[in-house]
């Protein structure tokens, strides 16, 4: 088995675990409502989809050949770093809000996953642009459309 075929295996159970954990967290959310679809809602099913879409991976890994002949190597530094990342956003969430916190993550994100020989100013700009733009227009949804009110923070 060729070290990608591992470090996906790896990544695969870690993300799997981390679900699991999701799941079972989102159990002890409070609906917070009596009429409708609560707070509760979106957290256990995005965990349920979350369990799915890692099984769906572990699959897939299964299923596709190995690459110990093609010297795929992997980017384990990317995900350390997307892991570290993570907690960070969700240690910052409350202070500094769900919009913030969001701009910053992506951003960050998209500068680990897009190769250094593939960067450039102008998706640099393109990074900032979405990074804005998808938080923003996520917090409207949450609010405007299911009257859900995301961490604020400093705003």
């Amino acid at each position: 088995m060729g070290t990608r075929k591992k470090v996906e295996y790896v990544i695969d159970i870690v993300l799997f675990l981390m679900g699991i954990g999701f799941c079972f967290f989102s159990q002890s959310i409070e609906p917070g409502s009596s009429i409708g679809l609560g707070g509760d809602f979106v957290p256990k099913i995005c965990s349920v989809l979350w369990i799915l879409t890692t099984i769906g991976l572990l699959i897939n890994e299964y299923i596709t050949p190995d690459d110990k002949i093609k010297g795929i190597t992997a980017d384990v530094k990317g995900f350390i770093a997307t892991f570290i990342l993570l907690f960070v956003y969700i240690f910052t969430l409350d202070s500094l809000g769900f919009v913030v916190s969001s701009i910053l993550y992506m951003f960050v994100q998209m500068c680990i996953f897009v190769p250094r020989k593939l960067r450039s100013r102008r998706n640099y700009i393109f990074f900032v642009v979405i990074s804005i733009i998808t938080p923003i227009l996520v917090n409207e949804i949450f609010v405007e459309v299911f009257s859900l009110i995301l961490p604020t923070g400093i705003l």
